[in-house]
């Protein structure tokens, strides 16, 4: 299973401010910070305001913040919010008109669906509190 990078953006900055919750933190910090795109944080980070999962305030004392505890943010709906594709990973998937010629015989498929329902199973089970050193 591959998440996308707009997923992986996305929990930098939650865990960033989980760890840092009396702070100002701006998207130019992180991006800094992290050595990635501007423009393409600011659209996740946009995404995760837009969801009530963090808070802007714009101007020169501005910057980001959790909108909710930590605690209260769950790993697994963070995943499904930020993830566009929903397909299952890129296996067993013919394009146009080729067909897998094992057909049924192969249960490959799924495995792979099982696996990943395990593993969103297993994030719905997790909160951001649990991927910081706040929850040990």
């Amino acid at each position: 299973m591959r998440l996308s990078l707009r997923t992986d953006y996305a929990f930098r900055v939650l865990i960033h401010l989980a760890c840092n919750p009396d702070s100002r933190v701006t998207v130019r910090n992180i991006t800094e910070l992290h050595g990635i795109s501007h423009n393409h944080l600011v659209k996740v980070v946009q995404h995760l305001c837009h969801a009530g999962i963090v808070q802007g305030t714009r101007g020169g004392t501005g910057g980001i913040r959790l909108a909710v505890s930590a605690r209260n943010i769950n790993v697994g709906h963070i995943m499904r919010l930020m993830e566009t594709e929903k397909e299952s990973p890129g296996v067993c998937h013919p394009s146009g008109n080729n067909q897998c010629i094992l057909g049924n015989a192969c249960q490959f498929r799924h495995l792979i669906v099982q696996a990943v329902d395990a593993f969103m199973a297993f994030s719905d089970g997790m909160s951001l509190l649990d991927l910081t050193s706040g929850s040990g």
